[in-house]
């Protein structure tokens, strides 16, 4: 009898945690960084407004799509302003970047970054301590006015240490893309 409930608790044991969300879904996206360096003091090699997209017609919240896409960083150039983080009181800076993705594009996707031209993290939401990463499911989305038919698009708080210039990878089930900016930091 004690052979058998110690069978059933070692299966037990090895289907649990893959029933319970112990494998890690998103490894297949989490790819290495091929994020380029900057030497401190050189031209930080900003992404531009991806023109070929209508961006009026897409009333994405932040301005123009950055980059390649199909997923973009709503911004207004490539540049933001992170503020200190009053709500939590973290040592972080931080601002709203808005995530858009096209409609074409239907899959889960994962946002990562650092400093290019230093040591220096990139952090999304949290409170005192930041996410290194933001996961993206198919159906995370928020509705805005003027919204295009299967678009869908994500806020969040992009955490930041110190001005500079900085690197995001953008990896989906068919693309991996950066984007880079620079950002500053006010006091």
């Amino acid at each position: 009898m004690i052979s058998r409930l110690t069978a059933i608790a070692a299966v037990a044991a090895l289907l649990i945690p893959a029933a319970a969300g112990g494998a890690d879904s998103w490894a297949s996206l989490r790819r290495p960084l091929h994020l380029p360096t900057v030497a401190p003091g050189a031209a930080c090699p900003v992404s531009k407004i991806d023109r070929r997209i209508n961006w009026s017609r897409m009333h994405i919240f932040g301005g123009f799509g950055i980059g390649r896409g199909p997923v973009y960083p709503g911004l207004p150039t490539s540049f933001f302003m992170a503020t200190r983080d009053q709500q939590y009181g973290s040592k972080w800076y931080g601002t709203k970047v808005f995530w858009f993705a096209l409609p074409s594009y239907r899959g889960r996707f994962l946002i990562r970054g650092r400093q290019l031209d230093g040591s220096s993290s990139v952090g999304f939401n949290g409170q005192r301590r930041v996410h290194d990463e933001l996961r993206v499911e198919p159906y995370d989305s928020v509705g805005w006015t003027g919204q295009p038919y299967r678009s869908r698009g994500i806020p969040s708080s992009v955490r930041i240490l110190q001005k500079g210039c900085y690197g995001f990878q953008i990896d989906g089930t068919t693309f991996s893309r950066t984007v880079v900016v620079t950002a500053d930091v006010a006091n």
